[in-house]
C-alpha cells in the first residue's frame, strides 16, 4: 500500500526530530539506543493518535476515538518508564515533517473504508516497532511495558479488521509475518490490564 510505504520512509526523517530527549542525568539505566527506540516509539504513537483523532473526527466512527484516547495512554508509559531516568521527551507540535507525514495518511484515506485500511497499516508497524524494542532490551520495565502495550495493540489491529470486515471490504499483512497477522486477526479482544487497553 502507498501509505505504508509513505510512513516507514517519512518516519526515518521524523523520528530524529520529532522528540528531542533532554537528557538532563547523571547516569541512567537505559542505553542511548533504548532511549532513541522508545523516543522514537512515542512519536510513532503521537502520529497514530492525530491520525485517528482526524478520521473521528471526519467519519463520526467512535472506534477511532476510542483507540486514540489508548493511544495517548500507551504514550504515557513510554514516557514515564523515560522520567524514571530523567528524560524528558519534548513534544514538539510544529515540525514540518510530521505534519507532512500526517497530511500523507490523512489523504491515503479517502473513505472509511480505507481509514480503516490505514489504521491496520499503522497499528502493523506499530506492533513490528514493539518486537523490535522488546527484542533488543532486558530491562524488566521496557520488556513489561512492550508487552502490555503489544497486547493492546493486537486489540485496536482486531477491532480495525473486524470493522473492515463487517463493510465486506479485507486486508493483507504489510508489516508483520502472515502468521503473525492471521493469528491476532482469528483471535478476540484480550484484557491487557486498564493501562494498555
Amino acid at each position: 500500500m502507498k501509505f505504508i510505504f509513505a510512513f516507514s520512509l517519512s518516519i526515518l526523517f521524523v523520528s530524529c526530530s520529532l522528540m528531542q530527549p533532554n537528557t538532563a542525568r547523571t547516569s541512567s539505566q537505559l542505553s542511548e539506543k533504548e532511549i532513541t527506540r522508545i523516543t522514537q516509539l512515542i512519536g510513532k504513537e503521537k502520529i497514530a493518535k492525530e491520525v485517528y483523532e482526524n478520521f473521528h473526527n471526519q467519519y463520526q466512527n467512535n472506534l477511532f476515538g476510542n483507540i486514540a484516547k489508548r493511544k495517548q495512554k500507551h504514550i504515557e508509559i513510554w514516557k514515564n518508564i523515560l522520567a524514571k531516568q530523567n528524560i524528558n521527551v519534548l513534544e514538539n507540535e510544529t515540525i514540518e515533517e510530521t505534519e507532512n507525514l500526517k497530511k500523507q495518511l490523512l489523504s491515503d484515506a479517502t473513505d472509511e473504508i480505507s481509514a480503516l485500511k490505514t489504521a491496520i497499516g499503522i497499528e502493523e508497524l506499530n506492533l513490528n516497532d514493539i518486537y523490535i524494542v522488546r527484542k533488543n532490551s532486558q530491562k524488566s520495565s521496557i520488556r513489561e511495558a512492550a508487552n502490555g502495550i503489544e497486547c493492546g495493540t493486537r486489540n485496536h489491529l482486531f477491532v480495525f479488521y473486524r470493522a473492515l470486515k463487517e463493510k465486506n471490504e479485507n486486508y493483507n499483512h504489510q508489516i508483520i509475518s502472515g502468521k503473525k497477522f492471521k493469528n491476532i486477526i482469528s483471535g478476540a479482544v484480550n484484557p491487557c490490564g486498564l493501562q494498555y487497553d
